[in-house]
C-alpha cells in the first residue's frame, strides 16, 4: 500500500505534532504491525516480534509481555526486552492473587503507571526487572472490546470515556512499555493501547491454537494407544457411538463385522446378520437402566457359517464431562463352554431319570408322613430314629438352644418310646398296641399316647424299620371328663329344681297367705283407712310374686343366637348402661382390656345379663363409693383357649361362712334382693363351658373371676341338642 508508514517514519510522524495526518498513518501502522503477528507461527514468534516492534518501531526503552497462567494462580513473563537483565526479567512468575499495581492491571482491566516514586510494590516490581523509567502497563484482553469502531473496522477508545477500560471478556494477561511518564503524550498512550488490542486477541487465538494442537496430539497418542491394546487382546472389542455406528474396533471384530474384502455371497450375508444382530443389542442396551450391560449374543461365523455364542459386556464411554457418548463392548466367546453345558445339562437329565424312581417312593412316603395329624416316628431294626413328622419332631428331636427342661423332656419321650420298640423286637408279634405317658416339651404338660407299632420287612424278610403312630388322648380325655361334669352338673340341676320348686311354693305362699288375709280384712272392715291400709299389703305382696316369677321366666328362657362375641365390646357396652348409676353412686370405674383378647362363642344378650348382674353387685356392695375394676386376660391354665374377665370392688366384702352360699336360689345379703341373680349368672356361664371364681377379703372387697372357653363344646352339644 502507498500510503502504508515504516517504523520510522512512523517515530517521525509522531514526532511532528498534533497538526499532521497522524491518526491515519498511525491505524495503517496498527495494520502493518497485526499482518505480521498474524503471520507468525508460535507464541515465542510473535511474543519477540512484539518486543521488537515496542522498542525498535516504536523507540520505547523496554517492553516486556506477561501472559495469566490461571491453573497455577500465576502471571508469568513470556518475554523482555530492553531492560538491564532480560534474562532475569522473563523467568518472573508473579502470584495473581496479588493487589500489587502490575497485577491488578489484570484483574482491573485498566492501564497503570508503574513508577519508582509511587507504590512500594510498584517500586520492587521495577527494581527486579531492572527497568530505569517509568513503566506503563496495559491489559492483554483475549478478543475486541465493542465500545465503538473507526475507519476501517477498527476499534477506538477515548481516555476520557469512564467505561473505555472495563473488560468485555476476560484478561489474559499485561504489556509493560518503559517509557517516561512525562514523555509520552496522548497519541503515544493511544497508539499503545489500541496496539495492546491487537496484541491480546491475536496472542489468545495463538494461544488457544497451541492447547487445540496440544489436545489432538494427546489424542491421537492415547488413539494409538487404545488402538495397541485393542489388537492384543482376542477377544472382539468395538467402539460405537450414540448412533450405534462403529468407531472403533479390533481384528476379530472385524472379521466379525467388517471384513468385506473379497467376500463371497454367502460372508457378505453373514456379516450383514452380525450387523444386524449386534444393532439389535445395542438398541437394547441403551435403555438399559444398569451401567454395565451383560447379555448373551448369537453371531454367525463368516467362514464356517456355524453359531458363535458371545457373552457381550457392554460399559458407557464418557467424555470428560461426564456425559455418554458411547459404548465400548466386549465380546467373550463361550461356544465351547456352552456346549460344555449343554452336554453336562444332559448328563444331569440322564442322572435325574436314573434317581427319579427310588427318590418317587421316599417323596411319597413322606409327603403321607408329614401330613398326618398324628406323630409318626421311623427307627432302624437297632432303634435308632432315622425318620419324623414335624409333630413327632417336637416331641423326640432334640434342637440346638434348647432350655435344659424341653431338652430332660425330649430325652425322657425317647427312652420311653426306644424301650417300646426293644420290647416289640423281643417278642413273637410284628406289632403292637399301648399307652404310654409322654410329657410335651414346650408346656412341660403330661401328654397321655396311644402308641401303635409295626415293623417293616424287606423281600427277603428281614426287619428293616419300624413305624410308630402316636394318638393323642389329651382330648378324648378332656372331652369325656366334661361329659361327666356336663352329667354332673345336669343331675344337680334337677337337684336344684327340686329344690327350688319347694323354694318357690315356699316365697310364693308367703305374700299370697299376705294377700289372702289383706283380701279377707279388706272385705269386712268398714273403715277406709284400714282398707287403704290392706289394699298396700296386697299390692306389695302381688309385685312380690310377680318378682320372683320374673327371675324364673329368665332363669329358664335360652334366648338369642350363638355367635362369635367380643367380649371387651359387651362389657363397654354394659358400663355404658350403669355409667350414671356408677357416678350417682361416687363409684370410679378402671378398664383394663387386654387387646389381644380372641372372640368368644356365645350367646351375647346372656353374657350382657352375666357382666350386669356382677357389675350391679358390685356398685351396691360399695355403700358410700369405691373403685370398681373390670379387667380382661388371656386365661393361661387351661388347655384350650379360654379367656377370662374379672370385676373387683373396693366394698363390704362376703363374710367367708356365705361365701359358699351365694350361688343358691332366694340366698341374699341384702334384705331387699330376691336372691336369684348369681344363681342365674352361674348358670349362664356354666351353660356357655365356664365357671364363676369369688374371692373375698371382709371389709376389703371382692373379685368374681369369670372363665369362659372361646369355643365351648358344651354350647355346641346344647344348641345340636336343641334343633334335634
Amino acid at each position: 500500500m502507498e500510503n502504508r508508514l515504516t517504523g520510522a517514519q512512523t517515530i517521525e510522524a509522531l514526532a511532528a505534532g498534533p497538526e499532521s495526518s497522524l491518526p491515519i498513518h498511525r491505524y495503517e501502522f496498527l495494520f502493518e504491525m497485526t499482518t505480521q503477528l498474524l503471520a507468525a507461527q508460535s507464541l515465542d514468534e510473535q511474543t519477540s516480534l512484539v518486543l521488537d516492534t515496542i522498542t525498535s518501531g516504536l523507540g520505547h526503552a523496554s517492553a516486556a509481555i506477561a501472559l495469566a497462567d490461571r491453573q497455577r494462580g500465576v502471571l508469568r513473563m513470556r518475554g523482555a526486552s530492553g531492560f538491564a537483565d532480560d534474562d532475569t526479567a522473563s523467568s518472573l512468575e508473579l502470584p495473581l492473587d496479588s493487589n500489587a499495581p502490575h497485577v491488578k492491571v489484570v484483574h482491573d482491566g485498566r492501564p497503570a503507571w508503574l513508577t519508582r516514586e509511587g507504590d512500594e510494590a510498584a517500586a520492587d516490581f521495577l527494581g527486579r526487572i531492572g527497568s530505569a523509567t517509568d513503566v506503563l502497563a496495559l491489559p492483554l484482553f483475549g478478543n475486541q472490546l465493542q465500545t465503538g469502531r473507526g475507519t476501517g473496522g477498527a476499534p477506538f477508545r477515548t481516555p476520557d470515556d469512564e467505561r473505555s477500560w472495563l473488560s468485555q471478556s476476560l484478561c489474559m494477561g499485561a504489556l509493560y512499555v518503559g517509557a517516561p511518564r512525562e514523555e509520552l503524550d496522548e497519541s503515544q498512550f493511544n497508539l499503545l493501547a489500541r496496539y495492546a488490542d491487537r496484541i491480546g486477541v491475536i496472542l489468545s487465538n495463538t494461544v488457544q491454537i497451541e492447547r487445540l494442537n496440544a489436545s489432538v496430539r494427546k489424542l491421537q497418542r492415547e488413539r494409538q494407544w487404545v488402538e495397541s491394546i485393542m489388537k492384543s487382546v482376542a477377544d472382539p472389542i468395538v467402539l460405537t457411538n450414540m448412533d450405534n455406528e462403529i468407531l472403533l474396533q479390533n481384528r476379530r471384530a472385524e472379521e466379525l463385522f467388517s471384513d468385506r474384502r473379497d467376500a463371497s455371497e454367502g460372508k457378505r450375508r453373514a456379516l450383514e446378520m452380525n450387523d444386524l444382530l449386534f444393532s439389535a443389542y445395542l438398541s437394547s442396551a441403551a435403555v438399559a437402566s444398569k451401567e454395565i450391560v451383560g447379555r448373551d449374543l448369537i453371531l454367525v461365523d463368516p467362514l464356517e457359517g456355524s453359531d458363535i455364542h458371545f457373552e457381550v459386556i457392554s460399559t458407557p464411554a464418557l467424555n470428560a464431562r461426564g456425559e455418554r457418548i458411547g459404548l465400548v463392548s466386549i465380546f467373550r466367546d463361550v461356544t465351547d463352554l456352552r456346549r460344555a453345558n449343554e452336554e453336562l445339562a444332559r448328563n444331569f437329565i440322564l442322572l435325574q431319570q436314573a434317581e427319579s424312581e427310588a427318590r418317587r417312593e421316599r417323596d411319597r412316603l413322606d409327603l403321607i408322613i408329614e401330613h398326618v395329624g398324628q406323630p409318626i416316628a421311623v427307627c432302624d431294626s437297632s432303634g435308632k430314629f432315622i425318620l419324623f413328622n414335624q409333630r413327632a419332631e417336637l416331641l423326640f428331636q432334640e434342637r440346638d438352644g434348647m432350655p435344659s427342661p424341653a431338652l430332660r423332656a425330649v430325652r425322657n419321650n425317647s427312652v420311653k418310646l426306644t424301650s417300646f420298640i426293644s420290647a416289640l423286637a423281643s417278642g413273637a408279634e410284628t406289632g403292637r398296641q399301648a399307652e404310654i405317658e409322654l410329657i410335651d416339651p414346650e408346656t412341660r404338660n403330661s401328654l397321655p399316647m396311644e402308641i401303635t407299632s409295626a415293623e417293616v420287612a424287606d423281600a427277603k424278610g428281614q426287619v428293616t424299620a419300624v413305624v410308630s403312630v402316636l394318638h393323642d388322648l389329651s382330648e378324648i380325655r378332656e372331652l369325656e371328663r366334661r361329659r361327666v361334669e356336663q352329667q354332673l352338673f345336669e343331675s344337680e340341676k334337677l337337684a336344684a329344681v327340686g329344690r327350688l320348686a319347694a323354694s318357690i311354693a315356699h316365697e310364693v305362699n308367703n305374700p299370697l297367705e299376705a294377700i289372702k288375709n289383706s283380701l279377707y280384712l279388706l272385705s269386712t272392715g268398714k273403715k277406709l283407712e284400714q282398707n287403704a291400709r290392706f289394699l298396700d299389703v296386697a299390692r306389695r305382696e302381688t309385685e312380690r310374686v310377680s318378682h320372683i316369677i320374673r327371675q324364673m321366666l329368665g332363669f329358664a328362657r335360652r334366648s338369642g343366637e350363638v355367635e362369635w362375641a367380643d367380649v371387651n365390646q359387651l362389657i363397654e357396652e354394659t358400663l355404658i348402661l350403669v355409667e350414671k348409676k356408677m357416678k350417682q353412686a361416687r363409684v370410679e370405674v378402671v378398664r383394663e382390656f387386654d387387646p389381644r383378647l380372641p372372640k368368644v362363642r356365645a350367646r351375647a344378650d346372656q353374657l350382657r345379663q352375666v357382666f350386669l348382674n356382677l357389675l350391679l353387685n358390685a356398685q351396691q356392695a360399695m355403700e358410700k363409693g369405691g373403685r370398681l375394676r373390670v379387667s380382661t386376660s388371656l386365661y393361661e391354665q387351661a388347655l384350650q383357649p379360654t379367656v377370662s374377665v374379672q370385676i373387683s370392688d373396693t366394698g363390704r366384702g362376703i363374710p367367708e361362712a356365705d361365701i359358699a352360699r351365694i350361688f343358691e336360689p332366694f340366698f341374699s345379703t341384702r334384705t331387699k334382693g330376691t336372691g336369684l341373680g348369681l344363681w342365674v349368672t352361674q348358670d349362664i356361664v356354666r351353660h356357655h363351658g365356664g365357671r364363676i371364681e369369688v374371692t373375698s377379703d371382709e371389709g376389703q372387697g371382692t373379685t368374681f373371676n369369670v372363665i369362659l372357653p372361646v369355643d365351648s363344646p358344651t354350647l355346641s352339644e346344647t344348641d345340636a341338642g336343641q334343633k334335634a
